[in-house]
This record gives structure tokens, C-alpha cells and sequence, in this order.
């Protein structure tokens, strides 16, 4: 019997799929639909038929919108997940689309957690409505060499930060260093998190991970070791199919 983790997040659905020994089949996102409960049973079927018998755990915002034999917290998927990829950090930031959190997890275990205060100007879904805003395929960007932005934003609000970026615009000031200055904002925001515990080595979570040069741009910023990998992005799906293994 195949093991899937599905998180369902704001923005993206993460699918990890697992074989007996535990091995990772399968990893791929795709965007989170409107319609959730109509979809994943769509979902459900089409696991069916690709896997056969197939026993699924879900974490995330949506987790309720899918029939799962399990439905558990994206921060305890988030601690399994991070400890399968990288077991020597025990430390994870994770930018999500509505908010950030940093975790701390000991063998896989949820230790302790910070979240941020649901602000908008700190979520990668900020993020993505200011590439969209400028044209700009996040995916495309590199920001090597590390360095800090020519220009950073004066507002901690999402929405004046989006009226300053308009007058950016209007100044001519170009889409690459308004992005930087977008992402320099977010990490500041969540080295607040970070200056609550004492750590030198971080691994990072989430979508923002895979931005060419990102590890080294949030090390410039947060001051700390930054980790990422090819599955940054899937540590709570890969944590919600390990969870199949030891508790369903």
C-alpha cells in the first residue's frame, strides 16, 4: 500500500507519495483550487487508479476538504518532514503564502514553534502578488551575489508597501530591485521570529527556497547558516506520509 501526504496550502497543494520502504515515489504541486471538496474527490480517484490502495494523510488549511485517514497540524508534518530531509538541522523557517513560522523539532518531534502576527507584508503570497504586479517570474530571478537592496521599503504593511511600489514604478525604479527589496522586507520580518531562540544553522522552507541564490541572500539577512534542498517545498507533504507510517 502506497503512503501520500497531501498539504494543502493557500496557495499550492503539495502531493508526496511514499512506497512501503518508505521511499519517496512521487513529489509535485500544483495550485490549490476554489473549489477544494468537489476537486480532491476528483484527486482521490485519480490516486486510486494510478497507485491502487493508497492511504492518505492530509496537513495544511485544507486538510479538512479531503477524505484522509489522518488529519494533522502542518506544524507536526512540518517537524517529521524536515527531520526525514535534513535530520542534522533541527531548526526549519518556513515562508508560507499566509504566514511565516519558524519550528524547532528534536527526532521529529514538534519541540517548539513561532508564528508571525498574520501580517501579509511577511507571506509569500505577498510576494507572488508583487512579481505578478511587475511581470516578474519569480523562478527566473538570481539574487547572487548577496547583497542588500539599493532601495528598502519604509512601510511594514502590505498595503502602503503596495502603494510605495507604485510610486517606485513611477520613479522608474526597475521590477528587480523592487523584488529584492520585497524579499529583504519578509526576511527582516521573520528574523524578529529568529532573535527568539538562539541557533546557527536554519533549513528553509517553502516556495521562496527554490529563487536561485535565495540561501545566501536570507544568510545575509538573518545572520544565520541557511540550508535549502530540491525539497524544500515538500517537508510538510513528506511529513504527512511518514505520519501513515507510525500512527495510521
Amino acid at each position: 500500500m502506497y503512503r501520500v501526504g497531501i498539504d494543502i496550502g493557500s496557495t499550492y497543494t503539495k502531493y508526496c507519495v511514499m512506497n512501503e520502504c518508505r521511499e519517496i515515489i512521487e513529489l509535485y504541486s500544483e495550485k490549490t483550487p476554489i473549489r477544494q471538496q468537489e476537486y480532491f474527490e476528483k484527486k482521490l480517484e485519480d490516486l486510486t487508479d494510478k497507485y491502487g490502495a493508497v492511504k492518505i494523510v492530509s496537513c495544511g488549511y485544507g486538510r479538512k476538504n479531503i477524505e484522509s485517514v489522518k488529519k494533522i497540524n502542518e506544524l507536526t508534518a512540518l517537524a517529521i518532514g524536515s527531520h526525514f530531509v535534513c535530520p542534522e538541522t533541527g531548526t526549519v523557517l518556513d515562508i508560507g503564502g499566509q504566514d511565516t513560522k519558524i519550528i524547532r523539532q528534536q527526532d521529529g518531534r514538534l519541540k517548539e514553534f513561532f508564528l508571525n502576527d498574520k501580517c501579509a507584508a511577511g507571506s509569500g503570497m505577498f510576494f507572488a502578488n508583487i512579481c505578478s504586479l511587475l511581470g516578474i517570474d519569480a523562478l527566473s530571478l538570481n539574487l547572487a551575489p548577496a547583497k542588500e537592496p539599493e532601495i528598502k521599503l519604509s512601510s511594514v504593511c502590505a498595503v502602503f508597501a503596495q502603494s510605495e511600489i507604485v510610486e517606485l514604478l513611477a520613479e522608474n525604479v526597475s521590477g528587480e530591485v523592487i523584488v529584492r527589496s520585497v524579499l529583504w522586507q519578509i526576511l527582516t520580518k521573520a528574523k524578529v521570529l529568529l532573535d527568539k531562540i538562539e541557533v546557527e544553522k536554519i533549513f528553509l522552507s517553502g516556495g521562496l527556497a527554490y529563487i536561485k541564490g535565495f540561501a545566501e541572500y536570507a544568510q545575509l539577512v538573518l545572520g544565520k547558516n541557511c540550508i535549502v534542498n530540491d525539497k524544500s517545498m515538500y517537508l510538510s507533504a513528506i511529513g504527512a506520509a511518514l505520519y501513515c507510517f507510525k500512527r495510521c
